[in-house]
């Protein structure tokens, strides 16, 4: 094709709507990048926009009600979690940013993007405009720079200011969001700016924001990688959230294979590697260390914000360190001590591939065979022991936290999806597969699971979604909220509470903290226990969904295999609320 054909197509490619109010313009706008759901509601006059769209049978994006601002933005994260695209989430005025805070946060460290539709109060008074000030709220809601309650945890923010620029400002917000590195952005519009009549709205069938591109570190950098993995004795890679990219997580297995380069997986936002690999060395979750990091001459951290901790091991200083990543500094992060010899910027999948081109006859087949042979040994040992700690809890009279994971992992097939909030022990609940797993922002805003899980459905109707969550999670996750979604967006999700009936991790914060003190000499750790026997099971129920508890190991199984009937077969949520002792 010409030059000249090429810019006639383009021109021939623009599309122009009938529009009759900005609000219909925006939804317009957003269905035509893309955008398959509107979650949280939808601003006054885009609410309009459905309406006719449903009059008239024209497609709109899927809107999904929440009843709260928390679980909207949630449901954004595990939609993107589960698919890679982008969703619009629509918060109301001030007081719902305020709600939907802690899922920015999250979203933000998790390097989510969402485009956030927020409402502000109208700026007109004047009687005949639409959309003008006619509720008290709309003065006491009103602040003086509203996007500064989010500006530190999005990448941009912007005010709409009339329908003239609508067009320009959701290209711009889905450009910022969706480039390197990735996160959310938050548009407020005025009520009556999204109710001003417009007539048209005119753009280009495909965007001409275009910001995918494969980046690569420099090569210079990555000889300097390879030369450092090559001649290392004991090297050692961690990572957090690899396994975004399923190409990334294979070519690990791939540079793995090459070298018998041992993985630690620190608190996994994803399945990083296949838990079965040879060269899986397990998991470090919350303040846990290994002993491999204190003997590792070469650490190589990937896409691992907070790879170990400085206060609980003890890192040679000789060791070196690659560091690999979009933004392997993680410059959002105020402090980030961990040292970096050798920096690689760019997509982990495409650094791993040029470094297995680098190290494939580099590695001597001898070396290679004796690692994978000393991984084999030590995971054997491992998983027996493991494995007799599984069958000396099922015969105890209440359930631990390891054997419900297991029974949970005799649920799981090649069509489940897990999506945990701290309880779930990857050693048991092995993902089966590249996006079979998602654990939460290590931002820690509580409440992300359920609302994660029902986003994930959403956008993977055809996968079994099981949702583990703690206590202490399902009270913050604001149960109403997420089981009445559940029920009315037909959403059918198995959710299973650790209910250990208290903060534990906070209790362990303390003895930690405080190992000789008060609190751990104390029969009970004070401020750590709920006091209630919650019924969680009966919130599902109000739900029109499947509830259950179990206190007695011998029922668990048989409870949750009955609750997954209810999902797959019946098509309704359920709940399993396991009593477990911490």
């Amino acid at each position: 094709m010409t030059p000249q054909n090429r810019i006639q197509e383009f021109f021939m490619s623009e599309v122009i709507r009938p529009v009759e109010t900005v609000g219909e313009a925006i939804l317009e706008l957003l269905q035509l990048r893309g955008i398959d759901t509107v979650i949280g509601g939808a601003p006054t006059s885009m609410i309009e926009a459905i309406a006719k769209r449903q009059a008239s049978g024209e497609p709109a994006p899927r809107a999904i009600l929440t009843p709260h601002e928390q679980t909207a933005v949630a449901m954004a994260h595990g939609y993107y979690a589960a698919t890679g695209r982008p969703q619009a989430v629509y918060l109301y005025s001030t007081v719902g940013t305020a709600n939907g805070m802690g899922g920015i946060i999250n979203a933000a460290r998790s390097r989510v993007p969402m485009i956030i539709l927020a409402a502000r109060s109208p700026v007109s008074e004047k009687r005949g405009v639409a959309g003008a000030r006619d509720i008290h709220v709309q003065w006491s809601q009103e602040s003086f720079d509203q996007a500064s309650m989010v500006r530190e945890y999005v990448k941009w923010d912007y005010e709409l200011r009339s329908g003239e620029q609508v067009a320009a400002v959701i290209e711009r917000a889905l450009e910022v969001a969706t480039a390197e590195p990735q996160g959310p952005v938050y548009i407020s519009i005025p009520r009556d700016v999204q109710a001003a009549a417009m007539e048209e709205i005119r753009t280009t069938s495909e965007t001409r924001r275009v910001n995918g591109a494969r980046l690569m570190p420099d090569p210079a950098r990555l000889d300097e990688a390879a030369d450092l993995l090559a001649s290392a004795k004991h090297p050692v890679i961690v990572t957090s959230e690899l396994g975004r990219s399923a190409a990334g997580r294979e070519a690990l297995g791939r540079l793995c294979d090459v070298g018998g380069f041992g993985v630690l997986e620190a608190s996994p936002v994803y399945s990083n590697l296949d838990p079965k690999h040879p060269c899986h060395l397990g998991y470090i979750f919350a303040s846990q260390v290994s002993p491999d990091l204190e003997r590792a001459d070469l650490i190589f951290v990937i896409e691992s914000d907070v790879p170990w901790f400085t206060a609980r091991v003890t890192v040679p200083d000789s060791a070196r360190v690659i560091q690999l990543g979009i933004d392997p500094f993680y410059q959002r992060l105020p402090m980030r001590g961990f040292p970096c010899d050798v920096p690689l910027i760019g997509h982990a999948e495409a650094a791993l591939e040029a470094l297995i081109g680098r190290l494939e006859s580099r590695i001597p087949a001898s070396l290679l065979d004796e690692r994978i042979a000393a991984h084999g040994a030590r995971r054997k040992t491992q998983e027996t022991t493991l494995d007799e700690a599984i069958r000396h809890d099922g015969g105890l009279a209440h359930i631990t936290p390891l054997f419900a994971n297991h029974c949970v992992s005799r649920l799981l097939d090649e069509d489940s999806i897990v999506v945990n909030e701290y309880p779930t022990d990857l050693r048991v609940v092995q993902p089966s597969g590249a996006g079979s797993y998602f654990g939460p922002s290590h931002a820690g805003g509580l409440g992300w699971g359920f609302g994660a899980a029902l986003g994930v459905k959403a956008a993977r109707p055809d996968k079994t979604v099981i949702c583990t969550l703690g206590d202490g999670a399902y009270y913050y996750c604001v149960p109403a909220s997420c089981h009445q979604i559940a029920a009315a967006e037909d959403l059918p999700v198995l959710v299973v509470v650790f209910n250990n009936g208290g903060w534990n991790e906070v209790r362990k914060s303390v003895v930690s903290t405080h190992p000789d003190g008060w609190a751990a000499r104390a029969e009970q750790v004070p401020v750590t226990r709920f006091g209630v026997k919650a019924g969680f099971e009966k919130v599902a129920e109000a739900f029109g969904g499947y509830g259950a508890v179990v206190e007695s190991p011998d029922e668990l199984l048989p409870v949750l295999q009955a609750a997954m009937r209810v999902v797959k077969e019946e098509g309704r949520h359920a709940l399993v609320n396991v009593v477990v002792h911490a």
